[in-house]
């Protein structure tokens, strides 16, 4: 079978993701998807969503649409006996569909837009809560985080504030310019993920399949102008200079910098120092008794590290903005998502207070005890696969993925990136692919449920 990529053009499977993208997006231009109760604030979208998609039928639509598309993907996956359709041509294809509809399966953007109006106005997000700001954004923020600040680091907030600039402030073109951001990062990753996986030699076709293709990338990302995208193209940025040039000022300057700008994106990008350090020294790693080579992976960590910290505290210095967005790290555990040991927390909590005791108290408790749990397990795969220096990248941002207070959809976009770069093998392959499709479609069926809840 030829391994030159054929038209996207003649593969059922990218038509029929196409069909699956159209359908969500369609669905999602149903005003009952805005937080306003006059609906989205532009006619034309509310006219369209109105069209053939009653309470009801919009959202079996955007179902549909996303099982549609894990089909298409799941079809167009690398086999013996399969051809490889062009992965740009499938991804502009899959994309067409959700670049002028309203955020799809998140209400996340409009959230972004209300951060960029309050920076444009002067004030400080994390002193200034969402949806108090006035601006054109306050009726769409999801009345859950209205009065909040946000976590975001600095650079995140100045990326809404350009997007909404960029559109005038327009009540909806702003939402929409969101997405552009997580556009060039997807076209980044396209670049990227084939060039990573060159260099460290697993398949690039299967790693772009799973690494920028998938449709939690494409809905989540693409679809709903998530702020992980920028972070992901970054670390992965990070690693492809770490590869591709093998002086010291890429490995302990050039690098550990890059990863210091995407925890000014995202703060879980700082994991990506490990694989900065580890991967000049990969062969040596291997070699090494696992003592003397956590020792070196450890040393060669800690000077990243302090790059890295040094960059982020540079550029959160730089903007004006500061830290305040420490203030707010438990404000996700508030969002009504699977993440396993927060749904125990608070079964635990509501036992405890059926019992007698503090439901609040509890919580607390069962905060430090899922921490140390996170941190337990991250110790064990950084020893695990210390060997393994990109590995341990990937697994990690899995754990803290799903341990951490809220699993999110649009969290394991940058894990199914790394997992793709590295070798799996056939059982932990068919774990990821069914996490993936599995979580993708849950999240659907529980967004058109509870659209009020993510």
């Amino acid at each position: 079978m030829s391994t030159t990529p054929v038209s996207a053009l003649r593969s059922p499977g990218v038509w029929v993701g196409f069909v699956g993208s159209v359908l969500v997006g369609w669905g999602s231009c149903n005003a009952e998807f805005s937080f306003d109760p006059r609906g989205w604030p532009l006619a034309w979208i509310n006219s369209v969503g109105a069209v053939g998609a009653s309470f009801y039928l919009d959202r079996f639509t955007i179902v549909a649409g996303v099982v549609a598309l894990v089909w298409g993907w799941w079809h167009i996956r690398p086999t013996a006996d399969r051809s490889p359709v062009h992965a740009a041509t499938t991804l502009l294809l899959w994309t067409l569909p959700l670049l002028l509809v309203p955020p799809v399966l998140s209400p996340d953007a409009t959230l972004y837009a209300d951060l960029g109006w309050t920076l444009s106005a002067g004030a400080n997000p994390y002193d200034v809560g969402l949806a108090t700001s006035g601006g054109p954004f306050a009726s769409q923020v999801d009345q859950l985080w209205a009065g909040s600040g946000v976590a975001y680091p600095p650079l995140t907030l100045l990326l809404a504030q350009a997007m909404v600039q960029l559109a005038g402030f327009h009540p909806y073109w702003s939402i929409v310019a969101i997405r552009i951001p997580a556009l060039l990062s997807v076209a980044a990753m396209l670049w990227l993920v084939p060039r990573i996986a060159a260099l460290v030699g697993v398949s690039l076709r299967s790693a772009v399949w799973l690494g920028v293709l998938n449709p939690l990338l494409m809905l989540h990302f693409i679809g709903a102008g998530h702020n992980d995208a920028p972070m992901v193209a970054v670390t992965l940025a990070a690693i492809w200079v770490t590869l591709r040039w093998p002086q010291r000022w890429s490995h302990f300057l050039l690098a550990p910098a890059l990863v210091g700008v995407a925890m000014a994106l995202k703060q879980q990008g700082g994991l990506t120092v490990i694989a900065v350090a580890g991967l000049p020294v990969a062969a040596a790693l291997a070699e090494l008794p696992v003592l003397r080579r956590l020792w070196l992976l450890g040393w060669r960590t800690a000077v990243v590290t302090a790059v890295a910290v040094a960059t982020f505290v540079g550029v959160s210095l730089a903007s004006g903005l500061g830290f305040g967005w420490t203030s707010w790290l438990d404000l996700m555990g508030l969002a009504a998502t699977p993440a396993p040991l927060s749904l125990l927390a608070k079964l635990g909590g509501m036992i405890a207070a059926a019992m007698g005791g503090s439901y609040t108290g509890f919580l607390v408790v069962a905060g430090l005890v899922g921490t140390a749990i996170l941190l337990i397990v991250l110790i064990w795969i950084v020893v695990r696969f210390s060997d393994r220096p990109l590995a341990v990248v990937a697994w990690g941002s899995l754990a803290i993925a799903v341990l951490g207070q809220a699993l999110h959809p649009w969290y394991l976009p940058w894990s199914l990136a790394l997992l793709g770069l590295i070798p799996l093998t056939r059982r932990q392959r068919y774990a990821v692919f069914g996490l993936a499709i599995a979580f993708c479609i849950w999240n659907a069926v529980q967004t058109v449920i509870w659209h009020g809840t993510y």
